[in-house]
């Protein structure tokens, strides 16, 4: 008896939780396990599928394989119109852009228009990470390890960022001026001038790139970081002003004795003006502060997170866990933590909020991805209700039948795009007497308690499914058009359950 007493406990506190929420940040975290079929996150927030591999496209063709970095551009700053840009890190490469907004009744995404971008001009391989710029366009970085030119324009023909007009659908240029590597991912100062970026390979290198003018990434200067991992360095000069400098950018590098890095991921730059970088071969974050975003040669380098194990607290007790490899995207909430996405050992989502040093650790769980997936992608509206990921390449036998905020049944077994928020946010919240109504059915009891049988009436039952809070399916059975039945739910723990009747209407139920 006391053991239900603690499992109904947890649940409502779990459950509730939300209630007291102002940020996407505010959660428990899930207990660490490794990957399953299903997409984990914590109970007090839900998704939506925006878009599945091999969907129709509004305008021709169908949604691509292998998403990757999902860029929000806003309208207007607006937090509830705007762009959807996502990659295809394939070969060749692509960008799928798609026009959304948010319905304030239903609480939901919906999608008005969805095209993939005129590549015609040029051709990428593997669009992997980028940006969002602050002027409303996307930088897509081709993670390209084979530089030839064969079009014979003088440059290598991949491994460059490359500038993308969202509103018309259109690649603007190749970005030459800065260098040519195998881009991962890039971030723009709020100057407009400055760009971080790195090179995912090893030797991978840290660079630093300023425009000659505000928004115009086309010609500037090149530098290349060399120093401690553990304290100060300098940014190095490069020769980036003829095309044979610009496709040597690697070669110069070395040649520099640049500091090497084991796959620079993703780089970001946070509230407090520091830079942030994922290096996935060495199982850390770094950060740095550069003495001038424009002018400065120095900067001062210290380890920001991983590369050892932190005690994460969850419901179930806490657990010390190793921070583990693959550091890939990250991005900056409005609170000022570090959301980590890993392609690699657990595929974890990690939080770190702000505050958190090495010697005093304040790092959080958010999620898991499914089996043979990584968690891509991630940006937040601005203001930071929404988050928008993808996953890539998860394994095609999952049959996770979790259900999203929309009410659609999502296996996890194609690359998927979605955006997650608090479940507040996110998605009809109707009353039990409400969701009665709509849904055209009655059950009871309801709450189920001591009885072992739930029983349903409806017209033309085909079939009954049970699905937990977190979407797992957890009974199912056909019928041969009845208006009568029941389901034994002695089997059941303590909770709050949904009963969807032939595929469609659904009720929630609660064990107790």
């Amino acid at each position: 008896m006391k053991f239900k007493y603690y499992i109904c406990l947890c649940f409502f506190l779990a459950t509730h939780i939300v209630l007291l929420s102002q940020s996407i940040s505010d959660f428990v975290s899930i207990s660490p396990a490794t990957q399953s079929e299903q997409f984990v996150i914590p109970v007090t927030h839900r998704f939506q599928k925006i878009i599945e591999v091999g969907d129709d496209l509004t305008i021709g063709q169908t949604m691509p394989i292998r998403p990757d970095f999902t860029g929000y551009v806003p309208i207007a700053n607006s937090s509830v119109q705007g762009f959807l840009s996502i990659n295809s890190e394939a070969n060749p490469g692509g960008n799928t852009i798609l026009d959304i907004n948010f319905n304030s009744t239903t609480k939901l995404w919906q999608t008005t228009n969805s095209q993939a971008t005129n590549f015609l001009t040029y051709t990428t391989v593997r669009n992997c990470s980028g940006t969002v710029t602050p002027w409303g366009t996307i930088i897509s970085s081709e993670e390209a390890s084979v530089y030839e030119d064969n079009n014979l324009d003088g440059y290598n023909d991949n491994g460059w960022n490359v500038e993308i007009d969202p509103v018309n659908k259109i690649i603007l240029s190749k970005l030459w001026a800065m260098g040519n590597f195998a881009h991962e991912n890039v971030t723009i100062h709020p100057n407009e001038r400055t760009a971080y970026q790195g090179a995912d390979s090893n030797p991978g290198y840290l660079y630093k790139f300023v425009a000659n003018s505000p928004q115009d990434l086309n010609s500037g200067l090149l530098y290349v970081y060399s120093g401690s991992k553990e304290g100060t360095g300098n940014w190095i000069l490069l020769d980036n002003t003829t095309q044979l400098e610009r496709n040597s950018t690697l070669a110069q590098s070395l040649n520099v004795g640049a500091t090497v890095f084991n796959g620079i991921e993703d780089v970001e730059i946070g509230p407090d003006g520091m830079v942030y970088f994922a290096v996935k071969g060495e199982n850390k974050v770094y950060r740095f502060q550069d003495s001038d975003p424009i002018t400065g040669t120095s900067l001062t380098m210290e380890t920001f997170v991983g590369g050892k194990t932190y005690d994460i607290q969850h419901l179930d007790g806490t657990t010390t866990v190793s921070w583990g490899g693959g550091n890939d995207n990250l991005a900056f909430d409005g609170e000022g933590n570090l959301w980590v996405l890993q392609d690699g050992v657990n595929h974890y989502i990690w939080v770190v909020e702000s505050g958190h040093t090495q010697s005093s650790p304040k790092v959080k769980l958010f999620g898991i991805a499914p089996i043979g997936s990584e968690p891509t992608g991630i940006t937040f509206t601005p203001d930071f209700n929404y988050l928008f990921m993808s996953i890539q390449h998860p394994n095609v036998l999952n049959n996770a039948n979790q259900i999203d905020a929309a009410g659609n049944v999502i296996s996890f077994s194609k690359g998927i795009t979605m955006v997650i928020a608090l479940k507040g946010n996110l998605g009809e919240t109707l009353s039990l007497t409400e969701e009665a109504i709509k849904s055209n059915f009655k059950i009871y009891p309801n709450p189920v308690h001591l009885l072992p049988d739930l029983l349903i009436e409806y017209q033309g039952i085909k079939n009954v499914e049970v699905f937990s809070i977190n979407g797992q399916k957890v009974f199912e059975k056909r019928h041969d058009n009845i208006n009568k039945t029941s389901i034994n739910i002695n089997h059941l723990e303590s909770g709050m359950y949904f009963l969807q009747i032939n595929y469609k209407d659904r009720i929630k139920f609660i064990v107790n």
